[in-house]
């Protein structure tokens, strides 16, 4: 039995004993080997914090807020500062997002609005704010752009930019994704993360319906809700920007396991969320599952996903290996940062294109070359 599958049979028999027995069970069963007993006990722990979360859908886990059709229509028409709204596009865990008309500059915009129950949270209000000032911090063709932040107003609000698309998860249900889109749109979301890891800015909850694919087929990340300052000038910013220690954020299905542990993250924390993305495009399915919220975070620190070439032989090995690479899930085996992602995507694409490009070429002089054995012969002249 190899080291992940012994610590998952310990850690599953360990649930289905008394809380107060736990611990003699487990170092009974992990007979005196330390590393196991630890990796046991990490699990059993986080099983422990992730109780309240086993009730939320895993596929949405952030999206904490259900839709209150009454208060859904109480905004429809009304005007916040120069706003006047049209309709509520959507709702999650840091407020409800609307569809405005700008009616100084005459244009629609997307007004995000922090619900009146959390104004009066600081935590939720600083998280609200400080989703703001990372995005805005960034200035990139696939980052969603923040025009302006209100949050002294009553309710508090960020007014960015409205794109009309679809978000990746719903086009991947209505007709998935072959390589070669798989490939041109993962190059858009990794340069957009390389920006953002250039800022010392990671987001720590990229998912399907955080990116929208736009008319024009340009992928777009959006909420940087739970984004997070790597570096800070000082003491009081780094409280500013980074949570509380041990707090589990994110969406359960693309947390990294440095995140269901709810440890410290860096910029290797978003690789592993987009390699999860980047896998369920390629190959149709998650790369992990389970039951539960807590059975699907225990796949995360304990499963390997099937390779993706045994699902689909048309995909490249390249791709499978950045894929792979990006899911390793002891951190140092990743990807730096998407910068780095990033080189390897364009390199499997430019490689890709010369390969097309000479098959076409070939196809082109093996037809000349069968035209011309194929012409019949001018007749001799006598």
């Amino acid at each position: 039995m190899n080291d992940f599958a012994k610590i998952e049979e310990i850690y599953h028999a360990a649930l289905d004993i008394l809380p107060t027995k736990r611990e003699a069970f487990v170092s009974d069963a992990c007979a005196g080997d330390d590393e196991l007993c630890r990796e046991v006990e990490s699990l059993l722990s986080f099983d422990e914090q992730a109780q309240s979360f086993i009730e939320s859908p895993p596929d949405d886990l952030a999206a904490a807020v259900v839709v209150n059709s009454r208060d859904a229509e109480s905004l429809n028409g009304k005007s916040i500062n120069q706003y006047r709204v049209v309709s509520l596009l959507g709702a999650g865990g840091m407020g409800k997002v609307y569809l405005a008309e700008d009616t100084k500059l005459h244009r629609r915009i997307a007004l995000k609005i922090l619900p009146a129950e959390f104004s009066r949270d600081d935590t939720r209000a600083a998280r609200f704010l400080r989703e703001a000032q990372a995005a805005s911090a960034l200035n990139h063709p696939n980052i969603c752009i923040i025009y302006e932040i209100k949050d002294e107003c009553d309710p508090p609000f960020i007014a960015m930019e409205y794109i009309e698309g679809e978000t990746l998860g719903e086009k991947q249900k209505k007709h998935g994704f072959d390589s070669a889109e798989t490939l041109d749109l993962a190059i858009h979301i990794a340069d957009a993360l390389a920006e953002a890891h250039s800022h010392s800015i990671i987001h720590r909850d990229i998912k399907p319906s955080n990116i929208i694919i736009n008319n024009r087929g340009q992928a777009k990340i959006l909420d940087f809700g739970l984004a997070k300052k790597i570096a800070a000038q000082s003491e009081d910013e780094t409280q500013h920007f980074i949570s509380q220690a041990g707090m589990i954020l994110g969406t359960a299905a693309y947390m990294s396991p440095e995140q269901a542990r709810g440890l410290t993250v860096d910029a290797r924390t978003d690789v592993w969320s987009f390699g999860v993305v980047l896998y369920e495009m390629l190959a149709g399915k998650p790369p992990f599952r389970g039951a539960t919220t807590t059975d699907l975070l225990a796949a995360i620190l304990i499963n390997e996903p099937e390779d993706l070439r045994l699902i689909n032989d048309e995909i490249p090995s390249e791709f499978e290996r950045i894929v792979f690479k990006s899911l390793a899930k002891e951190r140092e085996a990743r990807y730096r940062s998407a910068k780095d992602l990033l080189a390897d995507l364009k390199n499997l694409k430019a490689d890709l294109d010369f390969h097309s490009k000479l098959a076409r070429s070939g196809s082109a002089v093996g037809g000349q070359i069968s035209q011309a054995v194929d012409k019949p012969k001018a007749k001799q002249i006598q």
